[in-house]
């Protein structure tokens, strides 16, 4: 299937600024018809989308009935295109031989044996070690994103399926194993306020690539995690810190997709947490580090890349970078 239609490239403002071109209603509706039959779980259309002499792959993003077709940076610097200009664009959609079609639900959370093989080799095409650039990201607030994306990035199994990010917001006497996976997952979509694009808060970054949900990152006030508060020793050791500011935010924990990590993922992640931060008003935002394994926490070259600058190191496994606005 092949479309074209002319569009004004419009930008959203978010943590990590983002254009699109919405496409016209009348051509949404074949594109709807597609969506029927083959599209991802919650909407999402793959296409390769051309713009004269340039083709990039993508997906298109549902939005109020319509449909929304991401602009790279890669793609819109080079022609000169911003906010306001009016672009011609050539859509091909190629649907997957019958009986192959699967939801993204399915794929993330393969049930057989069979199906977890298949799964793996089909994961092969992604687990690529080429760096992202932060301009092929679109990372949005995680209330902007689905219930679904969320379980895709965090996946089934691991550490980070186990924890849901709960690990500085339990409360005395909580444990992983005394909530359970299912309780402390219900608590991060609550405090995302995933499938709510109109909540006033949320918890954390979702990263896409090419429309794949592939990252993760919480950043909220630092008073908002009573174990990192009471337990954890690194951001108040050696330092006069109010443990009672809510202006001061913190980046707790990084989570990237199985086959996209090691690509930068984290490091755009962190410029963006800072960002989003400081356009919630806070006046700082800290990151922890771990010195040895980076872990879930990051790593020092992570935060130094995204612009955070050494405020202690108490002891030889952690340090606090931070920036202040």
């Amino acid at each position: 299937m092949d479309q074209s239609f002319t569009g004004e490239v419009i930008e959203w403002r978010g943590p990590a600024p983002y254009y699109f071109v919405p496409v016209p209603e009348e051509d949404g509706e074949a594109l709807r018809a597609v969506a029927l039959s083959a599209s991802y779980g919650w909407g999402m259309l793959p296409i390769r989308a051309r713009i004269g002499t340039t083709e990039w792959k993508t997906s298109l993003w549902p939005k109020d009935g319509g449909y929304l077709l991401p602009l790279k940076d890669a793609v819109r610097k080079p022609k000169g295109l911003d906010a306001g200009d009016t672009v011609e664009i050539q859509l091909t959609f190629e649907p997957p031989p019958r009986g192959q079609k699967q939801t993204r639900e399915q794929t993330a959370r393969p049930r057989t044996r069979e199906s977890a093989r298949d799964g793996a080799r089909d994961s092969r095409s992604v687990r690529s070690r080429e760096s992202v650039g932060a301009a092929e990201l679109t990372i949005v607030p995680a209330n902007q994103a689905t219930a679904a994306d969320l379980r895709a990035v965090f996946g089934e199994r691991g550490a980070s399926a186990r924890c849901w990010c709960q690990r500085f917001r339990m409360l005395p006497k909580e444990s992983w194993a005394s909530e359970g996976a299912e309780e402390l997952a219900a608590r991060l979509r609550d405090q995302t306020a995933c499938d709510n694009p109109k909540a006033e808060a949320t918890s954390g970054l979702i990263a896409y690539l090419d429309g794949d949900p592939v990252g993760w990152c919480a950043v909220a006030p630092r008073v908002d995690h009573p174990r990192l508060l009471r337990d954890f020793r690194v951001p108040w050791q050696d330092r006069t810190e109010d443990k009672a500011d809510p202006t001061v935010w913190a980046v707790t924990c990084f989570v990237t997709r199985v086959g996209y990590r090691r690509r930068g993922i984290s490091r755009a992640l962190a410029r963006a947490a800072a960002d989003f931060a400081r356009d919630c008003g806070a006046r700082a935002v800290e990151g922890y580090p771990d010195l040895v394994d980076g872990g879930y926490v990051g790593t020092l070259a992570t935060f130094a890349d995204a612009g955070y600058a050494e405020a202690s190191r108490p002891g030889r496994r952690r340090a606090v970078m931070r920036i202040d606005f």
